[in-house]
């Protein structure tokens, strides 16, 4: 690996953001001094015994560093490996630059600060603390403009809470929005139907806020006289209605006996501009997935996946926060379901909608307990699906 991986703005902003957040967890005294403050102060060196025995997860480390770098120009953000290996004292450094930046074990020497994992398979580092509003006398004014001007901050201030539980994706950084509104839970906002035995199934239901169901339909499926088919609530299309010239409000059509493809291609060329799926296409699910979601429990945390297709994934447009209560609040934008989708110079009018309609949305549901809202970590994934790892609050957990 090359020494000049990074420039010289990358190497700056790591050592600078992690030298003045970021400083030993003393037990006396309530200010907190940070590594670089202490180092320019020429502090007394402290020992293991000086030490509080608090512990930092290394993601934390890593959403304060991206929070910081939220409206940076991406060419002076490090990709997350790269944090990684800085934060673990791996990141080769040029002798040029060695005398000017100092590595994270400088700054916190891992005899002092030593690497544990989780129970949750985290990683913490011991005795470090997170400090959103540092001490900045002591720097040189040309740091500081400097800092202002990489970032694009104004001060040093930093909102604790915003920058702990920042979720980050491809060392970009998803805004933790601040949600007052009233949340109902996951069954009020979330559902889906299954298209076995059910002769016209609609994008019904309800729906994550701001995802009204499309109009589409879908076509027969096989149900046999006596089994015991579903009604839908959706009007069936007026294409189907022959001469009727009212909707139905509800119907439902009975085949006494599964029917052979020309059959089935009769049924189908009955609706105009229609369709079949057979086979496994047709038992899975139908309409908009969006908000299925996994949710574990261990013995002081609680994960949660959450499927998000066709979602963006811009930090402009997506957040999530866990509230102390165990409340789960997703709010985005989706981008599928056009009813005409421009593709190389052509436009293709959509013969069914069965993705979610595009624009913004928000779920909401709760998980079985309170948690510590400054101990959520969430990744997005490209495979869009959201994960989140919440510790559970200190009084909830299982003794």
């Amino acid at each position: 690996m090359s020494c000049a991986l990074l420039t010289d703005d990358q190497y700056f902003l790591l050592y600078f953001i992690m030298g003045v957040y970021f400083g030993p967890h003393l037990k006396e005294g309530r200010l907190h001094k940070s590594a670089l403050q202490r180092y320019a102060e020429g502090c007394a060196e402290y020992q293991a015994n000086d030490l509080s025995g608090s512990h930092i997860k290394t993601v934390v480390i890593e959403s304060v560093y991206y929070y910081i770098l939220r409206k940076a120009e991406p060419s002076v953000v490090v990709k997350q490996h790269l944090l990684l290996q800085y934060i673990h004292g791996s990141l080769p450094i040029s002798v040029q630059r060695s005398g000017i930046y100092l590595q994270f074990d400088d700054l916190f020497p891992s005899k002092l600060h030593p690497r544990s994992q989780f129970k949750n398979q985290q990683e913490t580092i011991d005795d470090i603390v997170f400090i959103n509003n540092p001490e900045i006398d002591y720097i040189k004014p040309g740091d500081i403009e400097r800092f202002k001007r990489l970032t694009g901050l104004e001060d040093f201030l930093l909102d604790r809470e915003s920058a702990m539980q920042h979720i980050f994706v491809d060392s970009r950084v998803l805004h933790n929005v601040k949600v007052q509104e009233t949340t109902s839970k996951l069954h009020d906002t979330i559902q889906h139907v299954n298209v076995q035995r059910v002769n016209y199934v609609p994008c019904s239901g309800t729906y994550p806020d701001g995802n009204e169901p499309s109009n589409c339909t879908m076509p027969f499926s096989c149900s046999p006289v006596n089994s015991s088919p579903l009604l839908y609530d959706s009007p069936v299309p007026a294409q189907m209605t022959g001469s009727y010239s009212e909707d139905l409000d509800q119907g439902i059509i009975f085949l006494p006996s599964c029917p052979s493809k020309e059959e089935w291609a009769n049924l189908v060329a009955t609706v105009k501009c229609g369709f079949a799926l057979t086979g496994s296409a047709a038992r899975g699910h139908v309409g908009p997935v969006l908000g299925l979601m996994d949710i574990g429990e261990s013995e002081d945390s609680y994960l949660f996946r959450v499927s998000l297709p066709g979602v963006r994934r811009d930090e402009r447009d997506f957040s999530c926060e866990v509230e102390s209560d165990g409340t789960v609040i997703i709010k985005g934008v989706t981008v599928t379901g056009e009813i005409t989708v421009e593709k190389y110079s052509q436009a293709f009018v959509m013969q069914s909608q069965n993705l979610c309609p595009p624009g913004p949305f928000s779920i909401s549901f709760k998980l079985p307990g309170p948690v510590d809202p400054q101990e959520f970590h969430g990744n997005f994934a490209t495979d869009g699906i959201l994960e989140g790892i919440a510790l559970k609050a200190r009084r909830y957990k299982k003794t």
